[in-house]
């Protein structure tokens, strides 16, 4: 049996891999990037608080950053003093936006589990984007030739905010994860009211599934938010695992910063 430190450090550990399995087959132009933002979010497994992340997207002079901070909450930060630090780079290439750079840092294990890369991007005599992906994934040297755009666990929200309210059908793509390039299968199921803190909400949501696994994710995407999920929600062989909720979010809209503090009473959505 687990040690009670083991069983909630592996899904914490899991956690950066939570939102990165909503994905999409294209990149939007770059005039249609997303606002910049700044969300916290609240892990829960078996109805227990266990850590709590908040998430930063800014615009650069040539593309995006995102950010990605996660440590543990609750009777979790009791037991461990982990902490994961994430970043990712994208620029605009051609009107369209590509990853060049990802750093993940873990502190507080004893095992190596520190990941980072960068992408060489060239385009060839077909004037196809190919790229050369190099780095280091826990402590093993990474070098993948790349044929098509990829993403990593977080610059994926990137056009999975952008593209949740097209028509798709469903679709594969690659992302890195575990020191290779996976597929994952995603398709829109359309709109959906979700009830969250006594306010009802139209969501978008998502399905994500492994293509050589049984694990499903579920994610409820707020539009007059700019897409930012609201929920998500990890199943594995049938069952739900793992819940994750936005708990406030603040973003740039029509020159002004405006905040939402969803853990608040109803009326603070108005």
């Amino acid at each position: 049996m687990e040690s009670g430190s083991n069983l909630y450090s592996r899904p914490i550990i899991n956690f950066i891999y939570f939102l990165v399995l909503l994905l999409t087959p294209a990149v939007s132009p770059a005039k249609e990037l997303p606002h910049e933002f700044s969300a916290n979010y609240a892990l829960e497994m078996f109805g227990t608080l266990i850590a709590r992340d908040t998430y930063t997207l800014k615009h650069t002079e040539d593309g995006l950053t995102m950010t990605q901070s996660t440590r543990p909450a609750g009777l979790v930060a009791l037991l461990r003093n982990d902490k994961f630090d994430v970043r990712s780079d994208m620029v605009v290439n051609n009107v369209r936006l590509i990853l060049f750079n990802y750093n993940y840092t873990h502190t507080g294990d004893k095992k190596d589990r520190n990941v980072g890369f960068k992408i060489n991007w060239q385009t060839n005599h077909e004037q196809e984007l190919v790229g050369k992906a190099t780095g280091v994934y826990e402590g093993r040297n990474v070098d993948i030739q790349i044929n098509n755009p990829v993403w990593d666990p977080l610059s994926i929200q990137v056009p999975i905010m952008l593209d949740a309210g097209k028509d798709m059908p469903p679709h594969e793509h690659g992302l890195f994860m575990k020191g290779e390039f996976k597929h994952y299968l995603f398709e829109n199921h359309g709109k959906e009211k979700v009830g969250f803190n006594g306010t009802e909400f139209t969501a978008l949501k998502i399905v994500g599934k492994e293509t050589q696994r049984d694990r499903a994710m579920y994610v409820w995407m707020i539009p007059e938010l700019h897409n930012i999920p609201l929920k998500i929600e990890q199943w594995k062989n049938g069952e739900r695992k793992s819940t994750v909720v936005l708990e406030s979010v603040s973003f740039e809209e029509d020159g002004n910063t405006r905040t939402l503090n969803l853990t608040d009473t109803p009326e603070d959505y108005e």
